[in-house]
């Protein structure tokens, strides 16, 4: 009886093969689930500054709305910030605010311009569609990319991922929205 016990004991565990299979089944997984990690990540970045500066755009129109005074917004592609600014000629100082709490990685910001003003009728100075585009620094020719299209000069605002911020068509209205 006793012996019958000691080996139930001895059977038990994992040899060292055994280990070694699961531990390069891990690294196998790994390897291949990494890359869409990365990817993944970089889109939530993107589409986290693209969310805030949208939020920026739509606080600055209603601010130069409900003060009846223009508001310049810059751009700063170098630090992902925004600032807003009284008047339409660049003014020194103004509320700056950095895009995608500070966890960017390495985004850039890119648009035809560096700023655009709303009047005091919340309207914009520039020709829509105006696309304002948030890519990878490593790869700004990816098709990942996030953006935000003022696609009327009354200030409308529309987020758009991927292949939406180059071919952004404003006659096509999207009715699944």
């Amino acid at each position: 009886m006793l012996r019958q016990n000691y080996r139930s004991h001895a059977d038990a565990g994992f040899t060292l093969i055994e280990l070694l299979v699961v531990i390069v089944m891990i690294g196998v997984v790994a390897a291949i689930a990494a890359p869409s990690w990365a990817s993944f990540l970089n889109r939530q970045r993107m589409n986290t500054v693209r969310n805030d500066l949208i939020g920026v755009l739509r606080n600055a129109q209603d601010d130069a709305e409900a003060r009846q005074q223009s508001r310049r917004v810059s751009l700063s592609s170098t630090n992902l910030s925004v600032t807003v600014q009284n008047g339409s000629a660049s003014t020194p100082g103004g509320i700056t605010t950095s895009l995608g709490s500070g966890n960017t990685g390495k985004l850039r910001m890119t648009a035809a311009s560096t700023s655009l003003v709303f009047d005091p009728s919340g309207r914009v100075n520039v020709t829509p569609p105006f696309t304002i585009k948030i890519t990878h620094a490593d790869n700004p020719s990816s098709s990942a990319q996030s953006c935000v299209i003022v696609t009327t000069l009354l200030g409308g605002l529309k987020p758009a991922n991927n292949e939406m911020c180059n071919t952004f068509n404003p006659n096509f209205r999207d009715l699944t929205e």
